[in-house]
């Protein structure tokens, strides 16, 4: 007796235990959603991405307005090196009498030439940059000589905030006796607006061997007074970092120096038995209120001041 495995009809194979004759089409249908649902998401995210790249495209090019960059007839920024060696540009201006009683948003008349003897190769400087204006500034360094390179900070473009100011820190690559150079910080879109700061580099005669480099830790000796009235404010030993100062990231800011002091201590210099048993070379640091002490009347006769300090090395860890 025949059966149907034998018959010459084709009847359609087994069905697979849990299967039925919608799998196929049900599984397809599933399928071409997920890929219609992957075109969109790749369509929307590809769509974002030019979004956001003609935006920033836009922000790079947009025009921007060369009065708001300016106060009075000046840039709303100065730069100013940290020494006390600086006097007006080629005479351009005269010094003020009383630096602390100026109601003005500039530091300073006009821009600087300043002197930097250094104590040989690796030495270090430090100057700062002011935002007298109200608008944030995207600025630019640059350096007309290739014996002086920039060591902070890293990246092309410095943020400056309104009314706050910036440090950026030098260091000398060669055996260097004596050049000219000029510092130009200049808008990052706005290639006229520039501010130069002249720096006379000279050799000292009594080279050091160690050059004190942000983030190094050292015990330092200070001496303070007040720029203006040349009134002693105090004087003492303390356990430092040059540049940024660790302890106001620590949550308790009354930990922390000043912002000028440990930028001051950049550049600091001794040899290698002196830094453990003589003072070093010793710097003479000029910061202007918004590096010391601005509106801060828990620090009479600091506060407000122009305070100048002779600084340096007791110890330098290495």
């Amino acid at each position: 007796m025949g059966g149907p495995w034998i018959s010459d009809e084709r009847e359609d194979p087994p069905i697979p235990l849990g299967l039925n004759e919608m799998t196929i089409p049900r599984a397809a249908i599933l399928a071409s959603i997920g890929t219609i649902a992957i075109l969109l998401l790749s369509v929307i995210w590809v769509g974002w991405g030019a979004y956001v790249f003609v935006g920033q495209l836009d922000k790079a090019f947009a025009t921007v307005d060369e009065d708001s960059l300016k106060q009075g007839d000046r840039w709303s920024w100065e730069v100013m090196l940290l020494f006390e060696t600086c006097e007006p540009r080629d005479d351009a201006w005269a010094w003020p009498e009383n630096l602390s009683a100026q109601d003005e948003p500039f530091w300073l008349p006009g821009e600087l030439s300043c002197e930097w003897e250094h104590q040989g190769a690796q030495d270090r400087a430090v100057f700062a940059i002011n935002n007298a204006g109200n608008e944030t500034l995207d600025l630019q360094v640059s350096l007309s000589t290739e014996n002086v390179v920039v060591t902070h900070p890293s990246g092309g473009v410095l943020t400056v905030e309104p009314d706050t100011a910036e440090l950026v820190a030098l260091q000398v690559t060669g055996d260097i006796e004596e050049e000219t150079f000029v510092i130009t910080v200049a808008h990052a879109t706005v290639s006229e607006a520039r501010v130069e700061l002249e720096v006379h580099l000279l050799a000292d005669s009594a080279s050091m061997d160690l050059n004190s480099s942000p983030g190094q830790r050292m015990t330092v000796h200070y001496q303070v007074w007040s720029y203006d009235t040349g009134e002693d404010l105090d004087e003492g030993d303390l356990p430092a970092t040059a540049g940024e100062d660790p302890m106001c990231d620590t949550g308790a800011p009354w930990l922390c120096y000043i912002k000028g002091f440990g930028w001051g201590l950049v550049g600091l210099d001794c040899e290698f038995d002196r830094c453990a048993f003589f003072a070093g070379s010793t710097l003479r640091v000029l910061l202007p209120p918004e590096l010391a002490y601005k509106d801060r009347p828990d620090r009479e006769p600091a506060n407000n001041q122009w305070l100048l300090f002779e600084l340096s090395i007791n110890e330098l860890y290495l």
